[in-house]
């Protein structure tokens, strides 16, 4: 397995979780007939916010993933990261999604989900000087 397939890999994953996130807006609004926004319903405000949380972060850390992946890392370190960011976005989206309050799952998915977007960033800034 090279480099690239490595961040291929956890991006990989990463679209087909965004895409079922997606899927459960699409799904929730059809069947709550609300074509625009969340009609007030809180199960469907959770699952755009699960959604878009998705949206904001998944972008920057498989960015991220890919530009250590260029510098070389080892392949154990690429791993541990892909796949704690990727476990602690599923975490979060489900934590989410049952639960508009704090949650077990929401809580150690962010800690999860932003430990591993810290690591990626300092790897990658260290990787200059190295």
């Amino acid at each position: 397995m090279n480099y690239f397939s490595i961040a291929a890999l956890y991006i990989g994953i990463n679209i087909i979780l965004k895409l079922a996130l997606a899927y459960r807006v699409i799904f929730m609004r059809r069947n709550m007939k609300t074509g625009m926004g969340d009609g007030g319903n809180t199960k469907l405000q959770r699952a755009i916010r699960a959604h878009a949380n998705a949206t904001e972060y998944m972008p920057l850390a498989m960015i991220g993933l890919l530009a250590l992946m260029q510098t070389g890392t080892n392949p154990i370190v690429a791993h541990t990261l892909g796949a704690s960011f990727t476990i602690g976005r599923c975490l979060h989206a489900y934590g989410l999604s049952t639960n508009g309050g704090i949650s077990y799952g929401r809580f150690i998915g962010t800690v999860l989900s932003t430990l591993s977007m810290f690591v990626i960033a300092i790897l990658c800034i260290l990787s200059i000087f190295a």
